[in-house]
């Protein structure tokens, strides 16, 4: 039966979805997630999964647009079974909040988008601390 639900919710997500993403970085290396618009041209839910060389992981984010920029802020949780990737190197954990600070970049390329991100996390497990991270992404639209 847990199969069967899993595959039900994949199946739905991929159906609202209204983008798909890859992309490298913080928190767990190479990501793979869905970008959901949940209200449409201002607010955006984004969930991904990641894996990278010490941690396993996944996450949600909630996305504010900018109107009329290419600019987006947001807030996030996520929970991995390794440290995250993040700067400074003593300020690792598994678990935490992070901001979101984006921008897509101007590429004249059809249902494409390329996007840049600062990721300030504060670490929840195993210790309380902060630090910094990006990402580098493609998003495909649907």
């Amino acid at each position: 039966m847990r199969r069967w639900l899993a595959a039900i919710v994949v199946v739905l997500a991929l159906g609202l979805a209204q983008r798909a993403e890859v992309s490298g970085g913080s928190p767990f290396g190479v990501q793979g997630g869905l970008r959901f618009p949940l209200v449409p041209l201002l607010l955006d839910g984004r969930v991904y999964g990641g894996v990278g060389l010490e941690a396993l992981g996944g996450g949600v984010d909630l996305l504010l647009k900018l109107p009329l920029t290419d600019l987006y802020l947001g807030l996030g949780g996520f929970y991995g079974t390794g440290p995250a990737l993040t700067l400074p190197q003593d300020a690792r954990g598994h678990a935490g909040l992070r901001a979101v600070l984006g921008t897509w970049l101007n590429l004249p390329l059809p249902l494409l988008g390329v996007y840049l991100e600062l990721h300030p996390v504060y670490y929840l497990a195993p210790s309380r601390s902060f630090g910094i991270g990006g990402a580098l992404g493609v998003s495909v639209g649907l």
